[in-house]
């Protein structure tokens, strides 16, 4: 597989006869971290939910690793996100009745390797300073803890990109330094691409690229 990880070309996506995305044009390669900037209702959920094959555009082409998902039925698709994409969203949608542990396995339980990806778990919680909190149930974390896990569990089947929702959105400004950290060192360490949504200017600034998208229409500003 070549270093491009997602090639999209003249995506757009209606709800009705809203055009919530008009011919959006991106590619994303191996270890960068793009960041998509835009106000509320500007289209970035949207975007995600369509690179991540969360749904579909109405008209362009979506490739993913190297496989055109206009193409792929239901099972090869949830295959390809489970196995090449990670989600990191702004709720971070921990199971309450699974340990932080096992909310990290759940993907590898997808894929039937949750035996195998328990020792590389325990590894991710070192990495990011929880292993005392493994056993602990989302109802025992803080907010930047919870977020953290949900990290873990988008990092736990080695994807080759992770998407990000306006994962500060609900933090402090500390813990919102601290994710945007994570974030940076995620790239560098584990060489993984990354594209973060999100309404705040401040966070284009760990981008590798970073981009406005305002009106459906993305904008490429670095």
């Amino acid at each position: 597989m070549s270093d491009k990880i997602i090639q999209v070309e003249n995506v757009s996506k209606w709800f009705g006869d809203f055009q919530a995305l008009k011919d959006i044009n991106l590619e994303v390669f191996l270890k960068e971290k793009i960041v998509v900037c835009g106000p509320s209702g500007s289209g970035k959920s949207t975007l995600l939910n369509i690179l991540g094959t969360l749904d579909s555009a109405n008209s362009g082409t979506v490739i993913i690793c190297g496989k055109n998902v206009a193409y792929l039925d239901d099972v090869s698709l949830a295959e390809l996100r489970n196995r090449h994409i990670g989600f990191v969203f702004q709720f971070h949608h921990l199971l309450p009745e699974f340990t932080a542990l096992e909310n990290v396995l759940i993907p590898a339980e997808l894929m039937g390797a949750g035996h195998d990806a328990k020792s590389r778990a325990k590894e991710l919680f070192e990495y990011v300073s929880l292993t005392e909190r493994m056993d602990h149930f989302p109802s025992q974390l803080s907010g930047g803890e919870r977020l953290r896990v949900a990290v873990l569990r988008a990092l736990i089947n080695t994807p080759d990109i992770i998407l990000t929702d306006e994962p500060t959105g609900n933090l402090d400004t500390g813990n919102a330094e601290r994710l945007l950290e994570l974030f940076i060192n995620i790239c560098r360490d584990f060489q993984q691409a990354m594209i973060i949504t999100t309404h705040d200017q401040n966070v284009s600034s760990i981008g590798s690229r970073a981009c406005r998208l305002e009106n459906g229409i993305l904008h490429v500003i670095t």
